[in-house]
């Protein structure tokens, strides 16, 4: 009788982990869903409030470096909004540079499209890490290119090996 109600509540459990991850976009749905991309730096970091959960809602700003899709000027500062203490939500490093993929959020500023897969901070020789590992700046700029002309559509692109 014990084994049953152990083996159901380690169901119950593993199904309220999996709930609570975020689905990964594949490379084309992350770049068509995004309204600006750009490879920025942390300015600052203020907590501004709490949400009705009570978790820290976080100001960023960060000083843009290059823009990879959208309108922004380079060194031009944006307001990114994040909640402090979420599993999947973004924490910026003081300094850390990195490619972020933004939404404009309801009430001005900027999200990050996606939570910590619209981060990826830049490690060694630039290169992309975090949810970016393995996929170049170029390969970026080429599909931010074709998604922009239409050569790929994001709906029929091919899952990523995280939806497989």
């Amino acid at each position: 009788m014990r084994r049953p109600m152990f083996l159901i509540l380690f169901l119950v459990i593993l199904c309220g982990g999996v709930h609570g991850m975020i689905r990964s976009l594949s490379l084309e749905e992350l770049v068509a869903g995004s309204d600006l991309i750009v490879i920025a730096s942390l300015k600052s970091s203020e907590e501004k409030g709490k949400t009705p959960d009570g978790l820290p809602q976080i100001e960023n700003i960060l000083t843009v470096a290059t823009v990879l899709k959208g309108v922004a000027n380079a060194s031009s500062e944006l307001k990114v909004s994040t909640i402090g203490g979420f599993e999947d939500e973004v924490a910026f490093s003081p300094r850390q540079k990195g490619i972020l993929f933004l939404k404009k959020a309801a009430a001005g500023g900027y999200e990050v499209n996606n939570l910590v897969q619209g981060w990826w901070p830049l490690g060694a020789g630039d290169a992309p890490t975090g949810m970016g590992t393995g996929i170049s700046v170029e390969k970026l700029k080429g599909t931010i290119k074709a998604v922009a002309e239409g050569k790929v559509s994001p709906t029929s692109a091919a899952p990523s090996s995280d939806q497989l």
